[in-house]
C-alpha cells in the first residue's frame, strides 16, 4: 500500500479528531511503502491535531518474573529504549520510534502516545494501575482500532475484568532501571494475563456499532472502546469463566481457574 491508499483508508473509517488504541498486524497491509513507520504516520496524520494514537509497548516477555513469560530466565530491566515485545508486533515498535512519541514507564505493560491526549492518557499509569491509559480513552470515549488483527490482542478488553473484580488479575515481580540508572526490582498489581480467549467475544459483536474496511489480507475495523467494554462486562458477570483459554499449558490461564475455585468456595460456591 502506499502512503495516499493508508490516507484513504483512514478517512473511510473517519479517524478524524478521534482518540484511538491502535492494534495492528502489519502483514495484513501486504507490501507497505516505507513499512510500519508509514501505517504510523499516516495514522497520526488521520487523527489531527485533535485526536490521540496510543499503541501498546510491551515488554512483558523480557521484564516480567512472571513464570508464563517467555525466553528468558533471568528479567531483563526496563528502560524507554526496550524495544517492544515481538508479539506486540512491527508496527507498534516503529510508532515508539516516531519523533514526539512519548512512552510510559511501567515495567511490563507501558504505552506509546501521541497526540492532544498523550501526556494525560500516559500519566494515568501506575505499578498497580497498569490500563490506567485505557481507562483515560474510555472516559474519552476513544475508539479500539483493529489492523488486521482479532479480538485477541484488544487489551481494552482486560478492563472488564477490573471492572467485575475478577480475583484472578495478578501481582507480579518486574525490573526497571531506576532515574540514576540502577536496577530496582518492582511490584506490579492488577497485571492482566492470558487473552487468547478474548477472540470468543467476536461472534458477540455488533456489526452496526463497528465501522470496518477491507485490507489486503484482513480487515480494518473501529469499534468504540465503551462498547466493547460493556459488551465483555456483561458476558463475564454471566460467565466469570469465559475468558479462561482451552490450553492446557496456559500458566495464567491455569491461575484463573484456581483464583475463580477458591471464590468459589468463599461464597459457598457462588462465582464460579
Amino acid at each position: 500500500m502506499t502512503r495516499d491508499e493508508l490516507s484513504r483508508l483512514w478517512g473511510s473509517l473517519g479517524l478524524r479528531g478521534n482518540h484511538v488504541i491502535v492494534h495492528a498486524s502489519l502483514s495484513s497491509f501486504g507490501q507497505v511503502d516505507g513499512g510500519g513507520r508509514t501505517v504510523c504516520e499516516t495514522l497520526v496524520d488521520a487523527v489531527g491535531d485533535g485526536g490521540t494514537v496510543v499503541m501498546p509497548a510491551f515488554t512483558y516477555a523480557e521484564t516480567s518474573s512472571d513464570p508464563a513469560s517467555i525466553g528468558h530466565t533471568r528479567p531483563l530491566a526496563f528502560h524507554q529504549d526496550l524495544p517492544v515485545s515481538r508479539e506486540i508486533g512491527a508496527t507498534a515498535e516503529a510508532f515508539r520510534h516516531l519523533p514526539g512519541v512519548l512512552r510510559s514507564s511501567h515495567p511490563t505493560h507501558s504505552f506509546a502516545a501521541f497526540g492532544r491526549q498523550a501526556r494525560d492518557m500516559l500519566s494515568t499509569q501506575r505499578d498497580n494501575n497498569p490500563l490506567g491509559p485505557l481507562k483515560k480513552l474510555n472516559v474519552l470515549q476513544g475508539q479500539v482500532l483493529m489492523l488486521g488483527t482479532t479480538l485477541l490482542a484488544a487489551t481494552a478488553i482486560h478492563l472488564a475484568e477490573e471492572r467485575v473484580g475478577a480475583p484472578y488479575l495478578g501481582r507480579r515481580t518486574a525490573v526497571r532501571l531506576n532515574a540514576a540508572g540502577y536496577e530496582e526490582r518492582v511490584v506490579l498489581e492488577n497485571v492482566p494475563g492470558c487473552s487468547a480467549a478474548f477472540i470468543k467475544l467476536e461472534d458477540r459483536l455488533d456489526p452496526s456499532k463497528i465501522r470496518s474496511a477491507p485490507i489486503a489480507q484482513g480487515t480494518a475495523r473501529k469499534i468504540p472502546i465503551r462498547y466493547l467494554v460493556n459488551l465483555a462486562t456483561a458476558v463475564l458477570e454471566q460467565d466469570p469463566r469465559f475468558f479462561i483459554c482451552e490450553q492446557p499449558d496456559c500458566v495464567s490461564c491455569a491461575g484463573k481457574r484456581d483464583a475463580l475455585g477458591r471464590r468459589a468456595v468463599a461464597h459457598g460456591g457462588m462465582g464460579a
